[in-house]
């Protein structure tokens, strides 16, 4: 069984794991059959320009989307050479459209569907996860240290998610706190990832704060910086030891 298996059969016999299934499933590397064969095994990011050509099956009037979390499943299902693009979830949510139905592990004992206003629900969900970028007056005080605590479950889903992404070489989780009224410490992620292109340093942005989801409170909130980004992030890497470092 896969991750998103044990997660589903989790949300079938319990409705309150909603939140955990769909956490894993836009953090998941999924595999969409094209009308493309690759000459290579392909993986895109969102925010990049190129298009895809995905298989659609009809089904009782419908149109499905293709989706299988390996691709073993969807060899099997396909049973003859085919194209895949492979996306993590929450790309495969932003970049489809939500007026088709979508269909998860065809052949297996866990298969999903997903139907248009579920998907539309996604959508929501992804751009929300992104929030907004916090803004100081020049000249406020910043206090800068190890996280008093964290939220039970959120350092696995964001050491699950760095490990995945092959271009950062380290990352550091500190507590933030801008003295000025109304701020209290939140948490703050810097990514030592070296140069890389925009759209490649939106995409880790995209999948980590995903990963961050259903972990963090109505008035928790965390900052996803790369070291480059600031002086605090700078000093953030200078204040704590990196909780995360590839092995590569």
């Amino acid at each position: 069984m896969t991750p998103l298996d044990k997660a589903y059969v989790k949300l079938m016999k319990d409705e309150g794991s909603q939140s955990e299934f769909y956490n894993i499933f836009l953090n998941s590397e999924l595999y969409i059959p094209t009308h493309t064969i690759p000459d290579n095994d392909q993986r895109r990011r969102a925010g990049g320009d190129e298009s895809i050509s995905p298989i659609f099956v009809e089904f009782e009037g419908a149109q499905y989307l293709m989706l299988f979390d390996s691709k073993e499943r969807l060899s099997t299902w396909a049973k003859q050479e085919v194209g895949f693009v492979a996306l993590p979830g929450h790309a495969v949510v932003e970049m489809m459209n939500s007026e088709f139905h979508w269909v998860l592990n065809v052949g297996t004992e866990y298969v999903k569907t997903f139907v248009p206003e579920e998907i539309q629900w996604l959508k929501q969900t992804v751009f929300d996860s992104k929030g907004k970028e916090a803004s100081v007056s020049k000249g406020t005080k910043v206090l800068i240290g190890a996280p008093a605590t964290t939220p039970k479950g959120l350092t696995e889903s964001l050491l699950n998610t760095l490990a995945k992404n092959n271009e950062i070489k380290s990352a550091y989780l500190g507590q933030v706190h801008y003295v000025a009224e109304g701020e209290v410490p939140h948490l703050v992620l810097v990514i030592d990832s070296g140069d890389l292109e925009k759209s490649t340093i939106e995409a880790i942005r995209n999948d980590l704060a995903l990963a961050t989801k259903g972990f963090l409170g109505e008035s928790e909130y965390i900052d996803i910086m790369f070291k480059s980004d600031s002086g605090v992030s700078e000093e953030v890497t200078n204040s704590v030891e990196p909780f995360y470092v590839s092995e590569k």
